[in-house]
């Protein structure tokens, strides 16, 4: 009968990418302890592996890669007889029932040339030392030299001889980027207290994991959590910790962990906190460094624990569910940020009432507290406004089915009188404000600018309405006319520096800032129109002279009236013709500081 033939490690290696950034070249000593940490629950029990359980990493970086090494030893079982069979055996079930994927071993080959095992099983005289190869004939070379087993038994393993390709990142490597590397990785041990008694010994220096934990984190609260994943339930395990500002983290990150080891780099949740990192009391900064673990992750992790085979909605949820629990242990924090957008928001609506039919009821404290805690003020106008429009739509709908009859509109009639009573007074808030801020711009643009100039005419006039333009393109909610006179807001035309034919200007053509024609229609007799021409002169301008057309405005604006006599009608920005009869009364504005040189000229014109 055929077998079946083991893995080929060596293709499966050869498609098998780490990650770029420091965990991937680091993930071949990540899974040595790793392993180390199962070997001592075996031996110990998880209940006792923190107090009984022993690592020891000892790092040599050299400045060659034959002089650079890494040892993991620890005081487990050792390699038995069911250890070293797992060991011979490629993604073994043993690993997978601890939850493992029987491949990390492999890994080390794509960061290092040569890997060294030394085993002492308890009670056994002899240890068992050897070379692993995977891309040797012979995968497994017995040796005669032990490597230092320092806690007298359990396993060693030493990779030396880096790659080519990994030698400048282990150089641009410090001894505090590797301790903090280590300390992420079992951030799910050192949290709940069982992580082994673990020491880093880097060039020389030794380092207590756990103290370098508690250096760099406080671990705050743990959560559980269930989520529905089609149709399976998963249960997840939240650990909340905070660690300060800068070091190793800048903002708020989760972490996700599969078989209490780190996937990847982790997410940014400074968004949905709000802020990229807190501020204490006192001034300091700190930010919070969550991890998240559980069977779902186990089950979804790839081979070499780089990355989440999963979908992204439920990676999502994932996080948005994590996100809640950790603003419930932040809730402090979480709270001064809703005070922040409450005061935001009831300022935008003292500034624009109509936005509060966007609150559909609630109080701006309900509102705020729904929305995503990094929301700015734009984030709220937008949001604000479509729940207005809603609203209004709602609105709508429900005074027609009140007007269609009668019984109900007079059963409803005292409702939509307050709610009528309510919109407009709203509306004729904002109007108030909103005419307050205009005249509060065009005070400010009569002034001298940064650069001791008056800004030029050209700024009020767009203020006033946009230049180059007219009244089928600009409608009456988008200008602001009524600052020359209340009647021009809902006039029948308005032309702003147009010909009056409305094509390109030529040599003769008189072009008006502001044109305007209107017609009024008298209930039983004849209809009168009215045209109105609107001249803007520079702020603080001193240099007017009489009779010269470029600096006598009151000429200018007159033989621009003349003109208008003699073509007899306006072209809109569409082609349409606008007839002005011969009867029609013609009023000028010239709008301009009266300065003693425009007073000369307005003496001169016979004006009082």
């Amino acid at each position: 009968m055929p077998e079946l033939r083991k893995p080929d490690m060596q293709a499966v290696l050869a498609r098998t990418n780490l990650a770029r950034h420091t965990g991937g070249f680091l993930l071949p000593i990540l899974e040595a302890m790793s392993n180390s940490i199962h070997s001592i629950n075996d031996r110990f029990s998880e209940n006792n592996a923190s107090t009984s359980g022993c690592i020891q990493v000892v790092v040599i970086d050299g400045e060659t890669d034959d002089t650079f090494s890494v040892t993991v030893s620890d005081n487990g079982n050792g390699l038995d007889d069911d250890n070293m069979r797992a060991f011979l055996t490629p993604f073994t079930g043993r690993k997978l029932r601890k939850n493992g994927q029987g491949f990390g071993r492999f890994i080390g080959f794509k960061v290092f040339k040569r890997i060294y095992y030394s085993s002492q099983i308890s009670g056994d005289a002899e240890s068992n030392s050897f070379i692993f190869d995977v891309y040797a004939d012979e995968e497994i070379t017995p040796l005669e030299e032990t490597l230092p087993l320092p806690f007298g038994q359990g396993c060693s393993v030493r990779y030396s001889e880096i790659r080519d390709e990994y030698i400048a990142r282990w150089q641009e490597l410090s001894e505090e980027q590797f301790l903090d590397r280590v300390t992420q990785n079992f951030l799910t041990y050192l949290a709940a207290g069982t992580m082994p008694q673990t020491e880093i010994a880097y060039n020389g220096k030794r380092t207590n994991l756990r103290d370098h934990f508690v250096k760099r984190f406080s671990h705050e609260e743990q959560h559980k959590f269930k989520i529905e994943f089609e149709a399976i339930e998963y249960e997840f395990t939240l650990d909340v910790s905070r660690s300060e500002y800068g070091k190793p983290y800048n903002h708020h990150t989760l972490l996700f962990f599969a078989d209490n080891r780190i996937l990847g780099r982790g997410r940014s949740i400074q968004n949905k906190l709000g802020r990229p990192y807190f501020e204490r009391s006192d001034g300091t900064k700190y930010v919070v460094v969550a991890a998240v673990s559980g069977a779902f992750f186990d089950e979804n992790a790839n081979p070499d624990r780089t990355f989440l085979e999963a979908p992204e909605e439920q990676i999502i949820e994932i996080i948005d569910r994590a996100c809640e629990l950790i603003g419930d242990t932040e809730n402090d924090q979480r709270e001064k940020i809703r005070a922040g957008q409450s005061e935001s928001v009831i300022a935008l609506l003292q500034g624009h009432p109509l936005l509060r039919f966007g609150l559909d009821g609630k109080t701006v404290a309900q509102y705020v507290e729904k929305k995503p805690a990094n929301w700015k003020t734009e984030n709220f106008v937008a949001d604000l406004s479509l729940q207005r429009l809603r609203a209004e739509r709602r609105w709508s709908r429900y005074l027609k089915d009140s007007f269609a009859d009668e019984k109900v509109f007079r059963e409803r009639k005292d409702e939509i009188l307050e709610q009528v009573t309510d919109t407009y007074r709203d509306a004729l808030c904002e109007y108030v404000v909103h005419r307050r801020t205009v005249l509060e711009v065009a005070d400010a643009l009569r002034r001298f600018d940064s650069t001791d100039r008056m800004h030029p005419e050209d700024a009020i006039h767009d203020l006033i309405f946009p230049r180059y333009s007219d009244s089928t393109k600009t409608k009456y909610y988008r200008h602001n006319l009524w600052l020359l006179d209340e009647r021009l807001s809902f006039v029948s035309y308005a032309s702003s520096d147009r010909t009056l034919h409305g094509g390109r200007r030529q040599a003769g053509d008189k072009v008006i800032d502001i044109g305007f024609y209107d017609e009024v229609y008298v209930a039983g007799g004849e209809g009168t129109s009215a045209v109105m021409a609107v001249e803007f002169k520079r702020p603080g301008r001193d240099d007017y002279k009489v009779d010269t057309t470029s600096r006598d405005p009151i000429k200018q604006i007159r033989e621009t009236i003349q003109q208008i006599r003699d073509r007899g009608s306006f072209i809109t920005k569409q082609g349409a013709t606008i007839e002005v009869p011969s009867s029609a009364q013609i009023t000028a504005y010239i709008i301009a500081d009266l300065e003693p040189s425009l007073r000369e000229v307005a003496k001169y014109h016979d004006f009082q």
